[in-house]
């Protein structure tokens, strides 16, 4: 693995699950509020940025949004940006770029430059963004930002750098994980000592798909369903050829069994079927049998046989999770710790980010006092 991210003193901090032991730095946290309150700069105002900036215009949180970056420029007040200006701007169909004032600047130049003290990434996960959501999560971590990200791809890289280094503090996740994020960070000391497996159905598309099938649609007619649910990634082979799910498997097993690895595994290092190959009558004749079909991704502490493959799972398992949640499950010595989402689609996701952000501000530390010689 890379060596963690150099970072500057951090401003904010996310909850630590009780009994955990802080970062090694957090001796130098200091109060970082700027005037005014605490600072946000949202990256990506797509579906789930914009869905993001309508909760917040609807739930206020005592901060105050100053920039908003898109892929054409920034638009920057210190003063305070309004979120639902912005929300008309990009609903008229124009870009940043012709915002009065907005600047062209990298994103990772803009978080830098800007240095809010919690910057908020909802640019949509794709195979070939995954280094530039890497450089933008290090630009806010090295200067000291809570970083919020939905960016699968990113963490499976590097997760395990920033959660087990000393930005661990300062990174929400929830939205990766479709729910269970904050889960996994706060009892993660506990996992990695004491979990043995991970199996997982975090793939809410394909649970859906196969649930249309059950009930006698084709999978073509199971994908059209999980369009209209807006379920499917901007790239629909992510969700359908299984890469989601290994990508969720690769972040997990990564922070619960990393140190059995040289480096993270690629995308290639796990088995994946796709929902395009299972037989519609295999999944109904199970389903009469009270069986059900899931995609469930597993690996153990060996980090061997990386795997997200569809089994035929039991109705009575944690693993038969319904179409609106998706399901972590570890493997404990004497349990099975199960931890469960509703992130799924642009609007839960969204809520889950606003939810890291709520966490950061209630995780918010004040400065020691000073102590003179």
């Amino acid at each position: 693995m890379s060596a963690p991210d150099r970072a500057a003193p951090p401003r904010f901090a996310f909850d630590l699950a009780p009994g955990a032991s802080a970062p090694a730095n957090d001796r130098f946290f200091s109060s970082g509020q700027s005037p005014g309150g605490p600072t946000l700069h949202l990256i990506g105002p797509g579906r789930v940025g914009r869905e993001f900036l309508r909760q917040l215009e609807a739930q206020p949180l005592p901060l105050r949004l100053v920039a908003v970056s898109d892929t054409t420029a920034t638009a920057y007040d210190r003063a305070g940006l309004s979120a639902a200006a912005l929300l008309a701007h990009k609903a008229s169909g124009q870009s940043l770029a012709a915002w009065p004032g907005a600047e062209r600047l990298p994103g990772e130049v803009a978080i830098e430059v800007i240095g809010a003290d919690l910057v908020v990434d909802a640019t949509p996960s794709r195979a070939d963004a995954v280094e530039a959501a890497i450089t933008r999560g290090r630009a806010a971590l090295r200067h000291g930002a809570c970083f919020v990200t939905c960016a699968k791809g990113a963490l499976a890289a590097v997760g395990s750098d920033w959660l087990l280094g000393n930005t661990r503090g300062r990174l929400g996740i929830d939205a990766v994980l479709g729910g269970t994020g904050h889960q996994l960070v706060a009892e993660l000391a506990e996992l990695r000592a004491a979990a043995s497996g991970v199996a997982l159905v975090g793939n809410a598309t394909t649970t859906t798909i196969v649930t249309e099938v059950e009930q006698g649609a084709s999978i073509e007619q199971g994908i059209e369903v999980a369009r209209q649910r807006g379920l499917l990634e901007p790239d629909a082979a992510l969700d359908l050829d299984g890469h989601d799910a290994a990508t969720k498997l690769r972040i997990v097993a990564g922070l619960l069994f990393g140190e059995a690895w040289t480096r993270p595994p690629a995308a290639e290092a796990v088995r994946r079927e796709s929902v395009r190959e299972l037989d519609a009558e295999l999944l109904r004749a199970r389903r009469r049998c009270g069986v059900t079909t899931r995609l469930v991704a597993r690996a153990g502490r060996g980090g061997g046989g990386l795997a997200a493959t569809f089994e035929a799972v039991p109705l009575g398992s944690p693993l038969a999770a319904p179409p609106d949640r998706v399901v972590y499950t570890y493997e404990l010595a004497d349990a099975v710790r199960v931890h469960t989402g509703l992130a799924l689609g642009h609007e839960r996701t969204a809520s889950a980010m606003l939810g890291d952000v709520r966490r950061a501000l209630l995780g918010h530390r004040q400065p020691a006092a000073e102590v003179r010689p």
